[in-house]
């Protein structure tokens, strides 16, 4: 459980033997959530995911849930994440108790053979049900009982590049209380393929349809693909959660790729930190060294440093400096207009 198939590579995206022993019980935490009531600190990641309860004197786990079919494991459709698009945000609903986050991007069902599954769109053609999926999967975690319940945060696919909701990358999060969070919402955009970065005010409905049960499995994402039931699972009737646009940070001049850090300073005032990725960036290259558009996620790399699967043209990669625009950590303070306690989503 946990392991994303990664392999430790060099910069020249050859096998590193020398680094091959790592952890296999790691953990690449994304969150830290103070929970005073239980005087313990929790932590999400992306690998797994995972979420681990912290001893708050000595930093020792004392506990960690994965997903499983066991009664208090977390849902087992969530070890269908894609790799390293796991838990990225958690935070804690104070007077109710219970841990909400989400999975990064939509999930990536496999068939037998390892292969991601396809579903058709309407019109369309048999895609990646990672690439369209309508939604990704938001978890409600209550500690005191150890249960889980599930819904659908919904993606708009005509928002990103290449109409595909794979292309959105849930940073962050924060709970105002009674089912209200904001959460940062970014990824590849419409049109040019750059990085969008916005804060979205969502809210958890009273009527939100818990789809953690095991019936619901895949068959949600390619319902909502088809629109058509699968295996008896109708996405239309499905209540998903709700959001609106609070803040476009682009517009109020944030640089960096990711928004990674979302915190409450007081009721009008939110602190943001970016994800600066060490400094680095990567870069693809053809076999004369021409530097190439396009990402080397979409690659995949043999022991021997040989890549498939890459945009066209592309058979090297290589790990280098980071945008000097994106390398420095910055912390930003957004005070808003109203109070965040009074913020509320339109009448549906």
């Amino acid at each position: 459980m946990g392991s994303t198939g990664e392999t430790p590579l060099t910069d020249q995206y050859k096998f590193d033997e020398a680094k091959a022993g790592y952890d296999a019980n790691g953990l690449d935490p994304e969150t830290l959530v103070l929970d005073k009531a239980r005087n313990v600190l929790w932590t999400s990641d992306e690998y797994g995911p995972f979420i681990a309860r912290l001893n708050i004197a000595s930093g020792v786990i004392e506990k960690k849930y994965a997903p499983g079919p066991g009664a208090t494991d977390l849902p087992a459709v969530l070890a269908q994440r894609r790799p390293n698009r796991g838990m990225e945000g958690l935070t804690l609903d104070v007077a109710s108790g219970v841990l909400h986050g989400f999975l990064q991007s939509p999930i990536d069902p496999r068939d037998a053979n390892g292969k991601s599954i396809k579903a058709k769109p309407p019109g369309g053609s048999n895609t990646d049900v990672r690439h369209i999926a309508k939604f990704t999967r938001w978890l409600a975690f209550d500690p005191a009982t150890e249960t889980s319940k599930l819904y659908a945060y919904p993606i708009d696919g005509s928002q990103y590049d290449k109409d595909r909701t794979g292309n959105a990358k849930l940073g962050d999060m924060v709970s105002l209380g009674n089912g209200r969070f904001i959460v940062i919402e970014q990824g590849a955009r419409k049109g040019d393929g750059k990085v969008f970065n916005k804060l979205m005010l969502v809210e958890l409905p009273a009527n939100a349809k818990n789809i953690a049960a095991p019936e619901f499995n895949h068959n949600l994402e390619i319902s909502s693909i088809t629109q058509a039931p699968s295996n008896g699972v109708d996405y239309s009737t499905v209540v998903t959660m709700r959001k609106t646009e609070l803040l476009d940070l682009n517009v109020l001049g944030w640089l960096a790729e990711k928004a990674e850090g979302l915190t409450i300073v007081d009721d009008q005032t939110l602190a943001l930190v970016n994800d600066n990725d060490f400094g680095l960036g990567t870069v693809l290259l053809a076999a004369d060294g021409t530097r190439l558009a396009g990402s080397v996620e979409e690659c995949t790399a043999a022991v021997d440093g040989q890549l498939s699967g890459c945009p066209a043209g592309a058979t090297q990669a290589r790990i280098t400096r980071g945008s000097d625009l994106e390398r420095p950590t910055r912390i930003w303070l957004i005070k808003l207009d109203r109070k965040l306690s009074e913020l509320r989503l339109p009448a549906s």
